[in-house]
Protein backbone atom coordinates (compact mmCIF):
# COMPACT_ATOMS: atom_id res chain seq x y z
CA UNK A 1 0.00 0.00 0.00
CA UNK A 2 1.61 3.38 -1.17
CA UNK A 3 2.09 6.52 0.75
CA UNK A 4 -0.57 8.89 1.13
CA UNK A 5 -0.51 12.41 0.78
CA UNK A 6 -2.35 13.61 3.49
CA UNK A 7 -3.22 11.74 6.69
CA UNK A 8 -6.08 12.86 9.21
CA UNK A 9 -5.79 11.84 12.87
CA UNK A 10 -9.00 11.66 14.11
CA UNK A 11 -12.42 10.26 12.80
CA UNK A 12 -14.90 13.11 14.07
CA UNK A 13 -17.48 15.11 12.03
CA UNK A 14 -14.54 17.37 11.20
CA UNK A 15 -11.67 14.91 10.65
CA UNK A 16 -14.13 12.46 8.48
CA UNK A 17 -16.13 15.39 5.69
CA UNK A 18 -12.47 16.53 5.42
CA UNK A 19 -11.45 12.95 4.32
CA UNK A 20 -14.42 12.77 2.09
CA UNK A 21 -13.47 16.42 0.87
CA UNK A 22 -9.76 15.04 -0.04
CA UNK A 23 -11.01 12.15 -1.81
CA UNK A 24 -13.45 13.16 -3.66
CA UNK A 25 -10.78 16.13 -5.09
CA UNK A 26 -8.29 12.78 -5.44
CA UNK A 27 -5.81 13.01 -2.94
CA UNK A 28 -4.71 9.72 -1.42
CA UNK A 29 -5.91 9.90 2.07
CA UNK A 30 -5.44 8.17 4.82
CA UNK A 31 -8.47 8.89 8.32
CA UNK A 32 -6.82 7.36 11.23
CA UNK A 33 -9.32 6.30 13.83
CA UNK A 34 -7.85 5.53 17.39
CA UNK A 35 -11.11 4.01 18.47
CA UNK A 36 -11.14 6.38 21.27
CA UNK A 37 -13.60 8.61 22.53
CA UNK A 38 -12.40 10.12 25.92
CA UNK A 39 -14.90 12.71 26.40
CA UNK A 40 -18.31 11.22 24.48
CA UNK A 41 -20.71 14.09 23.08
CA UNK A 42 -24.22 14.11 24.20
CA UNK A 43 -26.78 15.93 23.89
CA UNK A 44 -25.46 17.69 20.48
CA UNK A 45 -28.17 19.20 18.13
CA UNK A 46 -26.83 19.48 14.45
CA UNK A 47 -28.26 22.90 13.19
CA UNK A 48 -30.10 22.06 9.88
CA UNK A 49 -28.51 24.78 7.58
CA UNK A 50 -25.71 22.08 7.86
CA UNK A 51 -27.71 19.68 6.02
CA UNK A 52 -26.51 21.56 2.59
CA UNK A 53 -23.44 20.05 3.18
CA UNK A 54 -24.44 16.64 4.01
CA UNK A 55 -26.39 16.05 1.07
CA UNK A 56 -23.31 16.94 -1.08
CA UNK A 57 -21.72 14.01 0.65
CA UNK A 58 -24.87 11.46 0.08
CA UNK A 59 -25.54 10.85 3.68
CA UNK A 60 -28.63 13.37 4.37
CA UNK A 61 -31.20 11.02 3.44
CA UNK A 62 -29.58 8.60 5.91
CA UNK A 63 -30.20 10.94 9.13
CA UNK A 64 -34.35 10.13 9.44
CA UNK A 65 -33.81 6.93 11.38
CA UNK A 66 -30.67 8.36 13.75
CA UNK A 67 -31.67 11.52 14.45
CA UNK A 68 -34.94 13.49 16.41
CA UNK A 69 -36.11 16.75 15.13
CA UNK A 70 -35.89 19.59 17.89
CA UNK A 71 -39.09 21.51 17.47
CA UNK A 72 -38.81 24.40 20.12
CA UNK A 73 -35.98 25.80 22.01
CA UNK A 74 -37.02 27.21 25.30
CA UNK A 75 -34.89 29.85 27.58
CA UNK A 76 -34.70 31.05 30.94
CA UNK A 77 -32.34 33.78 31.37
CA UNK A 78 -32.79 36.58 33.53
CA UNK A 79 -35.58 35.24 35.60
CA UNK A 80 -38.46 32.30 35.53
CA UNK A 81 -39.69 33.68 32.78
CA UNK A 82 -39.74 30.78 29.83
CA UNK A 83 -39.20 32.09 26.19
CA UNK A 84 -40.22 29.76 23.72
CA UNK A 85 -38.26 30.09 20.38
CA UNK A 86 -40.44 27.69 17.34
CA UNK A 87 -38.19 25.80 15.15
CA UNK A 88 -40.69 26.86 12.59
CA UNK A 89 -39.60 30.06 12.14
CA UNK A 90 -36.28 28.65 11.27
CA UNK A 91 -35.91 29.00 6.67
CA UNK A 92 -33.55 25.72 7.13
CA UNK A 93 -36.16 23.64 9.16
CA UNK A 94 -35.69 22.68 13.10
CA UNK A 95 -32.15 21.51 14.06
CA UNK A 96 -31.90 17.51 14.54
CA UNK A 97 -30.46 16.20 18.03
CA UNK A 98 -28.21 13.82 17.12
CA UNK A 99 -26.52 10.93 18.70
CA UNK A 100 -23.08 11.03 17.98
CA UNK A 101 -21.40 7.31 18.22
CA UNK A 102 -24.33 6.49 14.86
CA UNK A 103 -23.57 9.60 13.21
CA UNK A 104 -20.04 9.47 13.53
CA UNK A 105 -19.71 6.09 11.91
CA UNK A 106 -22.40 6.97 8.76
CA UNK A 107 -19.71 10.11 7.89
CA UNK A 108 -16.69 7.51 8.40
CA UNK A 109 -18.44 5.09 6.16
CA UNK A 110 -18.73 8.26 3.60
CA UNK A 111 -15.72 8.93 3.59
CA UNK A 112 -14.46 5.56 3.07
CA UNK A 113 -17.26 5.24 -0.29
CA UNK A 114 -15.02 8.28 -1.40
CA UNK A 115 -12.15 6.82 -1.40
CA UNK A 116 -10.23 7.53 1.82
CA UNK A 117 -8.30 4.77 3.89
CA UNK A 118 -9.21 4.26 7.62
CA UNK A 119 -6.89 2.80 9.57
CA UNK A 120 -8.07 1.84 13.01
CA UNK A 121 -4.90 2.63 15.57
CA UNK A 122 -3.73 5.03 18.27
CA UNK A 123 -0.48 6.23 16.72
CA UNK A 124 1.81 9.03 17.48
CA UNK A 125 2.92 11.90 14.76
CA UNK A 126 5.96 13.40 15.02
CA UNK A 127 7.46 15.96 12.26
CA UNK A 128 11.23 15.25 10.23
CA UNK A 129 12.09 15.87 7.29
CA UNK A 130 9.86 15.04 4.53
CA UNK A 131 6.86 15.31 6.78
CA UNK A 132 5.43 13.59 9.47
CA UNK A 133 5.77 9.79 10.68
CA UNK A 134 2.91 7.86 12.27
CA UNK A 135 3.60 5.56 14.56
CA UNK A 136 1.96 2.63 16.30
CA UNK A 137 1.65 3.72 20.19
CA UNK A 138 -0.81 1.23 21.09
CA UNK A 139 0.80 -1.62 23.09
CA UNK A 140 0.13 -4.74 21.18
CA UNK A 141 -1.18 -7.98 23.44
CA UNK A 142 1.28 -9.86 25.71
CA UNK A 143 2.05 -13.24 24.74
CA UNK A 144 3.43 -16.12 26.39
CA UNK A 145 7.09 -15.35 25.02
CA UNK A 146 6.79 -11.43 25.40
CA UNK A 147 5.68 -9.86 28.71
CA UNK A 148 6.71 -6.53 26.94
CA UNK A 149 5.27 -4.35 24.37
CA UNK A 150 6.70 -4.61 20.91
CA UNK A 151 8.75 -1.55 19.88
CA UNK A 152 6.44 1.14 18.04
CA UNK A 153 6.25 0.53 13.93
CA UNK A 154 4.62 2.57 11.26
CA UNK A 155 1.01 1.87 11.00
CA UNK A 156 0.41 -0.16 7.46
CA UNK A 157 -0.23 1.63 4.51
CA UNK A 158 1.53 5.02 5.84
CA UNK A 159 5.34 4.28 4.71
CA UNK A 160 7.42 6.85 4.79
CA UNK A 161 6.97 10.20 5.63
CA UNK A 162 3.76 12.01 4.91
CA UNK A 163 3.76 15.42 3.54
CA UNK A 164 0.83 17.06 5.30
CA UNK A 165 -1.25 16.07 8.63
CA UNK A 166 -4.36 17.11 9.56
CA UNK A 167 -5.30 17.41 13.14
CA UNK A 168 -9.07 16.37 13.78
CA UNK A 169 -8.69 14.96 17.23
CA UNK A 170 -11.10 17.82 18.70
CA UNK A 171 -10.63 19.81 21.77
CA UNK A 172 -7.87 17.38 22.94
CA UNK A 173 -5.85 19.34 19.92
CA UNK A 174 -3.48 16.06 20.00
CA UNK A 175 -1.21 16.29 17.27
CA UNK A 176 -1.59 20.39 16.91
CA UNK A 177 -1.31 21.71 20.54
CA UNK A 178 1.76 23.56 21.52
CA UNK A 179 2.61 23.86 17.56
CA UNK A 180 -0.35 26.33 16.95
CA UNK A 181 -1.21 29.07 18.66
CA UNK A 182 -4.01 28.95 20.25
CA UNK A 183 -6.09 31.42 21.65
CA UNK A 184 -8.49 30.62 24.71
CA UNK A 185 -11.68 32.77 25.58
CA UNK A 186 -12.96 31.18 27.99
CA UNK A 187 -12.74 27.23 30.19
CA UNK A 188 -16.27 25.83 31.12
CA UNK A 189 -16.62 23.07 33.27
CA UNK A 190 -19.30 20.91 32.07
CA UNK A 191 -21.03 17.79 33.88
CA UNK A 192 -23.68 15.16 32.41
CA UNK A 193 -26.19 13.28 33.48
CA UNK A 194 -28.66 11.32 31.40
CA UNK A 195 -31.58 10.70 33.16
CA UNK A 196 -35.68 9.86 32.49
CA UNK A 197 -37.71 12.75 31.71
CA UNK A 198 -40.61 13.13 34.83
CA UNK A 199 -43.30 12.44 32.64
CA UNK A 200 -43.13 9.16 29.74
CA UNK A 201 -44.40 11.44 26.71
CA UNK A 202 -41.43 13.00 24.27
CA UNK A 203 -40.25 16.07 24.83
CA UNK A 204 -38.86 17.22 21.86
CA UNK A 205 -37.26 20.69 22.40
CA UNK A 206 -34.45 21.79 24.32
CA UNK A 207 -34.09 24.16 27.31
CA UNK A 208 -31.45 26.43 28.59
CA UNK A 209 -31.71 27.69 31.89
CA UNK A 210 -29.77 29.97 33.77
CA UNK A 211 -28.94 29.57 37.72
CA UNK A 212 -26.63 31.01 40.27
CA UNK A 213 -23.58 28.02 39.19
CA UNK A 214 -23.52 28.59 35.74
CA UNK A 215 -26.07 27.17 32.87
CA UNK A 216 -28.21 24.12 32.52
CA UNK A 217 -28.91 22.48 29.33
CA UNK A 218 -31.47 19.97 28.67
CA UNK A 219 -32.40 18.21 25.25
CA UNK A 220 -33.89 14.73 23.61
CA UNK A 221 -31.30 11.79 22.22
CA UNK A 222 -33.18 10.41 19.12
CA UNK A 223 -34.11 6.89 20.16
CA UNK A 224 -33.21 6.68 23.71
CA UNK A 225 -36.01 8.03 25.42
CA UNK A 226 -33.72 9.93 27.65
CA UNK A 227 -33.14 13.55 28.59
CA UNK A 228 -29.71 14.72 28.47
CA UNK A 229 -28.86 17.31 31.03
CA UNK A 230 -25.19 19.49 30.46
CA UNK A 231 -24.57 22.02 33.62
CA UNK A 232 -21.48 24.55 32.24
CA UNK A 233 -20.46 26.56 34.30
CA UNK A 234 -16.81 27.56 35.64
CA UNK A 235 -16.21 26.16 39.48
CA UNK A 236 -15.36 22.57 39.84
CA UNK A 237 -18.16 20.84 39.64
CA UNK A 238 -19.18 19.30 42.95
CA UNK A 239 -20.32 15.84 43.33
CA UNK A 240 -20.58 14.64 46.93
CA UNK A 241 -23.02 15.54 49.67
CA UNK A 242 -24.82 18.63 50.28
CA UNK A 243 -23.06 20.98 47.87
CA UNK A 244 -24.08 19.14 45.22
CA UNK A 245 -26.77 21.41 43.40
CA UNK A 246 -30.21 20.92 42.47
CA UNK A 247 -31.41 21.87 39.07
CA UNK A 248 -33.50 25.45 38.85
CA UNK A 249 -37.61 25.58 37.94
CA UNK A 250 -37.76 24.78 34.55
CA UNK A 251 -35.48 21.97 34.16
CA UNK A 252 -36.41 20.62 37.56
CA UNK A 253 -39.72 20.43 36.29
CA UNK A 254 -38.47 18.37 33.54
CA UNK A 255 -36.77 15.43 35.59
CA UNK A 256 -39.22 15.96 38.70
CA UNK A 257 -36.27 15.66 41.33
CA UNK A 258 -34.29 18.32 43.29
CA UNK A 259 -31.09 15.96 43.85
CA UNK A 260 -29.15 14.69 41.35
CA UNK A 261 -27.08 11.09 41.24
CA UNK A 262 -23.12 12.31 40.73
CA UNK A 263 -22.39 12.81 36.66
CA UNK A 264 -22.15 10.30 34.41
CA UNK A 265 -19.13 12.48 33.06
CA UNK A 266 -17.00 15.92 33.78
CA UNK A 267 -15.03 17.69 31.34
CA UNK A 268 -13.53 21.19 31.00
CA UNK A 269 -14.61 23.16 27.74
CA UNK A 270 -11.85 25.17 26.13
CA UNK A 271 -13.63 28.05 23.98
CA UNK A 272 -11.19 29.69 21.75
CA UNK A 273 -9.58 28.91 18.03
CA UNK A 274 -6.19 28.67 16.42
CA UNK A 275 -5.00 31.41 14.91
CA UNK A 276 -3.31 30.69 12.46
CA UNK A 277 -5.21 27.12 12.23
CA UNK A 278 -2.21 26.10 10.11
CA UNK A 279 1.84 25.30 9.23
CA UNK A 280 3.45 24.65 5.86
CA UNK A 281 2.92 20.54 7.08
CA UNK A 282 0.17 20.59 9.95
CA UNK A 283 -4.12 22.04 9.81
CA UNK A 284 -6.49 21.54 12.02
CA UNK A 285 -9.94 20.86 11.31
CA UNK A 286 -13.19 20.99 13.95
CA UNK A 287 -12.55 21.66 17.67
CA UNK A 288 -9.13 21.76 17.02
CA UNK A 289 -9.28 24.74 14.65
CA UNK A 290 -12.33 26.50 16.25
CA UNK A 291 -13.92 25.27 20.11
CA UNK A 292 -17.46 26.92 20.39
CA UNK A 293 -19.43 27.69 23.39
CA UNK A 294 -20.76 23.87 24.14
CA UNK A 295 -24.22 25.82 24.67
CA UNK A 296 -24.26 27.53 21.05
CA UNK A 297 -25.00 24.53 19.29
CA UNK A 298 -22.51 25.22 16.61
CA UNK A 299 -19.86 22.85 16.80
CA UNK A 300 -21.11 20.20 14.13
CA UNK A 301 -21.97 23.04 11.86
CA UNK A 302 -18.74 24.69 11.61
CA UNK A 303 -17.19 21.61 11.54
CA UNK A 304 -19.01 20.35 8.73
CA UNK A 305 -19.00 24.04 6.68
CA UNK A 306 -15.26 24.39 7.50
CA UNK A 307 -14.14 21.01 6.19
CA UNK A 308 -14.30 21.48 2.61
CA UNK A 309 -12.14 25.28 2.79
CA UNK A 310 -9.64 23.15 5.15
CA UNK A 311 -9.45 20.26 2.59
CA UNK A 312 -8.51 22.48 -0.49
CA UNK A 313 -5.71 24.38 1.73
CA UNK A 314 -4.30 21.30 2.58
CA UNK A 315 -4.01 20.16 -0.98
CA UNK A 316 -2.62 23.21 -1.93
CA UNK A 317 -0.09 23.22 0.84
CA UNK A 318 0.80 19.81 -0.63
CA UNK A 319 2.35 22.16 -3.88
CA UNK A 320 3.48 24.74 -1.61
CA UNK A 321 0.45 27.05 -2.15
CA UNK A 322 -0.50 29.15 0.85
CA UNK A 323 -3.49 30.88 -0.74
CA UNK A 324 -5.85 28.81 0.43
CA UNK A 325 -4.80 28.24 3.84
CA UNK A 326 -4.90 31.94 4.07
CA UNK A 327 -8.66 31.82 3.18
CA UNK A 328 -9.13 29.13 5.36
CA UNK A 329 -7.66 31.13 8.18
CA UNK A 330 -9.80 34.17 7.63
CA UNK A 331 -12.79 31.70 7.48
CA UNK A 332 -12.10 30.41 10.93
CA UNK A 333 -11.80 33.73 12.02
CA UNK A 334 -14.96 35.71 10.40
CA UNK A 335 -16.49 31.96 12.35
CA UNK A 336 -15.03 32.80 15.68
CA UNK A 337 -15.33 36.36 16.22
CA UNK A 338 -18.75 36.16 14.82
CA UNK A 339 -19.50 33.25 17.93
CA UNK A 340 -17.76 35.76 20.64
CA UNK A 341 -20.16 38.39 19.60
CA UNK A 342 -23.11 36.34 19.73
CA UNK A 343 -21.71 35.10 22.93
CA UNK A 344 -21.36 38.29 24.53
CA UNK A 345 -24.69 39.10 23.59
CA UNK A 346 -26.38 35.90 25.59
CA UNK A 347 -24.04 36.56 28.45
CA UNK A 348 -25.77 40.21 28.86
CA UNK A 349 -28.74 39.38 28.96
CA UNK A 350 -27.99 36.46 31.69
CA UNK A 351 -25.94 38.80 34.26
CA UNK A 352 -28.64 39.00 36.38
CA UNK A 353 -29.13 35.02 36.98
CA UNK A 354 -25.82 33.54 36.08
CA UNK A 355 -22.22 34.29 36.81
CA UNK A 356 -19.82 34.13 34.13
CA UNK A 357 -16.36 35.32 32.93
CA UNK A 358 -16.67 38.37 30.14
CA UNK A 359 -17.98 36.67 26.92
CA UNK A 360 -20.65 34.39 28.57
CA UNK A 361 -21.52 30.91 27.14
Amino acid sequence: MSRPDIAVVGSGPAGCATAWHLATAGADVVLVDDGRRPWAPVGQQLSSAALRVLRTMGVADQLATITAPVTEARSAWTDTTLAHRPALFNPYGPPLAVSRATFDALLQEAARNAGARVLRAHIKAAPGPGGWRLTVRAPQPRTANRQTPPPASSPPGTGGPIPVLIDATGAARAISRGRLHWTSADRLRCATWRLPPKHPEPFPWSLVEADAPGWWYSAPEPGAGQLTVIHARQHPVHTTGAARPGPPPHTAARLGTRRLPRPGTERVADVGSADPPWTDSLLAVGDAAMAPDPLSASGLRHALELAGPAATAAIALLNGDTHPATAYTELVRTAYTRHLHQRRLVHAAATPAATSPPGGP
